[in-house]
């Protein structure tokens, strides 16, 4: 063998250990910081989901409250989320969780396999890699899931690595005039499948059983959508909403449920999320609720 050529395999290897070496180290740092948690564990009621409650129950507004929604946040990842904080000892006293039509419609099935969701969903949930992959029945772009892990675990040390995934209160401004209602609701409810997400009921089950276990409170919050939004919502997710509502009902689960009470079109930014306004009047009509214990 040429010494040139031994001298370049010899290069290469040494090159290859540096660098996996160089991945293991940050891999290793990354696996210790993402395990903790920046949170303030004074909050004691909680306010989980997605842009639903997101977008409309505004923590600065209410006491001892921590808004912790994410955009898009199908029930399988809250669960994930909520399990998470319990394992590092943070147990508010309440569980305020979105309960609205569309979080049991089986287009969250796809969020995970379909780009429109999938890679911002990665980016946020990349730390709960292992308990996703274990998830049955979902459909899942495993080959770029591991590739976004990979980027965030093994290339550059990190502190923040819950950042993402916990999310917060996110106000909108102003109120899109265009009734943009049939475009929500072929998205959210005739997305491929039509139906109900026996996962996600499934999911909502779980975290009702959690939080139960370590004695939090659950509180299901459905927020207002427009009258034009709800009407075109199909009936076999109404008929299902409904029953699961009573079924927790007579569990003796608080509900609040704002899906059917309409808001004035202007306290809306589009047909199925509140603007800051609607946000304002929503969040003191649920502290009030809250402080006489109604139902």
């Amino acid at each position: 063998m040429p010494s040139s050529l031994k001298k370049f395999i010899i290069s290469i290897s040494l090159f290859l250990v540096i660098l996996f070496g160089y991945f293991v180290v940050i891999f290793s740092v990354n696996i210790v910081t993402s395990n903790s948690i920046l949170i303030d564990q004074k909050k004691n009621i909680l306010i989980v989901g997605d842009s639903g409650l997101g977008s409309s129950l505004n923590d600065e507004r209410m006491k001892s409250a921590k808004n912790i929604c994410q955009n898009s946040e199908p029930y399988y990842l809250t669960f994930l989320k909520i399990k998470f904080l319990i394992s590092k000892n943070y147990t508010p006293d309440t569980l305020i969780i979105g309960f609205g039509n569309h979080n049991i419609s089986n287009y969250n099935d796809y969020k995970l396999k379909d780009k429109f969701w999938k890679n911002r969903l990665f980016n946020s949930y990349y730390p709960f890699f292992r308990e996703i992959i274990k998830i049955k029945n979902l459909k899942i772009d495993y080959l770029r899931l591991f590739s976004v892990y990979v980027r965030n675990m093994c290339i550059i040390p990190k502190k923040n690595h819950h950042r993402n995934f916990i999310g917060k209160f996110n106000g909108l401004k102003g109120h899109q005039e265009k009734n943009d209602s049939q475009k929500i609701i072929d998205k959210i409810y005739y997305y491929k499948d039509y139906g109900v997400s026996e996962l996600c009921i499934s999911y909502l089950d779980s975290i009702i059983d959690i939080s139960l276990k370590n004695n939090i409170t659950p509180i299901l919050v459905s927020a207002p959508v427009s009258e034009s939004y709800y009407k075109l919502i199909p009936k076999l997710i109404k008929d299902r909403y409904y029953l699961i509502k009573k079924k927790y009902l007579d569990l003796g689960i608080k509900i609040i449920d704002y899906s059917i009470l309409g808001y004035d079109d202007k306290y809306f930014f589009n047909a199925d999320h509140l603007n800051i306004k609607g946000a304002l009047k929503f969040t003191e009509e649920v502290k009030t609720k809250l402080s006489q214990n109604i139902e």
